[in-house]
């Protein structure tokens, strides 16, 4: 019987890439502001886009004999060019900041080196290198979250033909849009494929400052954003609208600490029940669920920094003082303990009565500028966590034992809509804190826990972690590496916040005329009051 000669062959390494959730702890914090502000994303800039690729696309399907996915791409990519360039164009002309005007437009980095001395602009050339995507931003950016508010689609012919826009839904906001520009000679321009300077004069209506003055199309963009008629209502636009709301409702309260961001504003405000000078925060019914959402994921944010400072302190100890290496994931648990040996932090202390003394230190959930509050060591543990290797680890496990200091409810999450087994016990998350809290942890020493934390909720949740992604992307996300016989420090993560969209709701509300852009912050315009008013009855 002939024997088969093996077959030998080498197996490509996974592609290295330097991740973001190293432990996984921010996938609930993401999916928890996806609730809270569906439709809208950390990439969506402005708010005109919303109602000019619902335009542009039906003006495509319009003109164009030629539905293939080739020709739709050209006319997108020169579309967005044109967009840009006048609002680019429109800032210089007033001498405005391009807050107004360019600020955030698609391709504006590549677009600004524009020779402004040319006698006309190639907009098949600028097409082909301004952007990667094949869509340009309307792919990367912007078709995701119009499909989800069910604005546009792709054709039900195929990925091989142009997107499509809803008939009712993208043609409302496309009317809107068009009664406000001059729509025949945006189009002229890309049919013929250059422009000049003198003619962007001539277009700047399409510049996004001139939403302030197409009501039609404002309105309509409100009436999406808010769901103000029965068309734009469906799944989730009611959390998005009081999310959106609840963003009014702060910005026209006061003080707000203007040494951080309105983001962290509202992300303390909703957490503690209260403004930064104390005083509670009493917000309308129809207000109250994504007043408590919120707080809900700034706990969550908490929890997340707190494990993330925690693990970075292990792998900058190790690096510092092991050579980058660990013979085995329980060395990390060592670690951890000698880098508290020089903290204020009892090792020997029974974990409850750590939590019993940090429930006593702690001043009132609403004194959220006090310095002792757990917000503020969070805040300070962001600004410490790539120096102060031993301070880091101390405020990591400072701020765990104020979180269970303060309490956690038994269904952390009830105010969203998740599936029962969304959140796997094995995880990293609310629930799972609160049940070990109640559970596996209530007899340990807080130096078990933290050797506990350190290996479980650390070196070893990471490697799981990667694993998962070298499995199901064939992506290299370690940042401890195994190799033969030791674990090897490649990098270290330093521990920050997940980015909640905010920033992107509050420019759409600025663009919308509802705030208006402050030194101090943003601040509530009388058309704000009133959409305010309108959603809270």
């Amino acid at each position: 019987m002939a024997t088969k000669t093996p077959q030998v062959a080498w197996v490509d390494p996974p592609d290295p890439i330097r991740g973001l959730d190293h432990l996984g702890v921010q996938a609930p914090c993401i999916a928890l502001y996806g609730q809270l502000l569906p439709g809208i994303t950390n990439v969506t800039d402005r708010a005109r886009y919303f109602s000019f690729y619902p335009w542009l696309i039906r003006a495509f399907e319009r003109r164009s004999a030629d539905y293939s996915m080739a020709a739709f791409r050209s006319f997108v990519r020169r579309a967005e060019c044109l967009f840009a360039l006048i609002a680019i164009r429109h800032a210089r002309q007033l001498n405005e900041p391009e807050d107004r005007h360019g600020a955030g437009m698609v391709g504006r980095r590549s677009l600004l080196q524009v020779d402004e001395g040319a006698t006309a602009i190639d907009l098949e050339a600028l097409a082909g290198a301004y952007f990667k995507n094949s869509l340009g931003g309307l792919g990367q950016y912007y078709f995701g979250p119009m499909r989800d508010l069910r604005v546009l689609d792709k054709s039900p012919k195929g990925d091989k033909y142009a997107h499509c826009y809803d008939r009712q839904r993208g043609g409302a906001i496309a009317d809107a849009f068009d009664a406000g520009v001059p729509a025949e000679q945006f189009l002229a321009a890309l049919e013929v494929g250059t422009v000049t300077w003198a003619e962007l004069d001539t277009l700047h209506a399409f510049c996004p400052c001139g939403l302030h003055e197409n009501l039609a199309e404002r309105s309509a963009l409100l009436d999406m954003f808010f769901a103000r008629t029965d068309l734009f209502r469906g799944d989730g636009t009611e959390v998005r609208c009081a999310s959106l709301a609840l963003m009014l409702d702060l910005a026209g309260r006061a003080p707000r600490d203007v040494d951080h961001s309105f983001a962290d504003n509202l992300g303390a405000a909703t957490y503690s029940g209260a403004l930064a000078d104390g005083a509670a925060w009493i917000v309308p019914a129809a207000l109250r669920r994504a007043q408590r959402g919120w707080g809900t994921y700034q706990r969550n944010e908490l929890l997340s920094l707190a494990t993330q400072g925690l693990f970075a302190a292990i792998l900058r100890g190790t690096r510092r003082d092991r050579q980058d290496r660990l013979k085995r994931t329980a060395e990390a648990a060592d670690v951890s303990a000698a880098l508290l040996e020089t903290s204020r932090i009892d090792l020997a202390r029974p974990l409850a009565d750590f939590v019993s003394q940090a429930r006593a230190d702690l001043p009132p959930l609403a004194a959220w500028s006090d310095p002792a509050h757990e917000l503020q060591c969070a805040w300070r543990l962001l600004a410490i966590a790539d120096s102060g290797v031993e301070d880091c680890a101390a405020l990591s496990v400072k701020l765990l034992g104020m979180l269970l200091a303060r309490g956690l409810p038994d269904a952390p999450y009830a105010d969203f809509d998740f599936a029962t087994e969304y959140f796997d016990p094995r995880e990293i998350h609310l629930r799972s804190f609160r049940d070990l809290a109640h559970g596996e942890w209530s007899t340990l020493r807080v130096g078990e826990w933290v050797r506990w934390l350190a290996v479980h909720w650390g070196v070893g949740r990471h490697l799981q972690v990667a694993l998962r992604k070298v499995r199901h992307e064939g992506k290299d996300t370690f940042r401890i590496r195994p190799l033969e016989g030791e674990l090897r420090v490649v990098e270290i993560p330093e521990p920050v916040f997940t980015v909640p969209r905010v920033g992107r709701s509050v420019q759409i509300l600025v663009d919308l005329g509802l705030l208006e852009a402050s030194e101090n912050g943003s601040t509530l315009t009388s058309e704000g009051l009133a959409a305010l008013e309108v959603h809270c009855g």
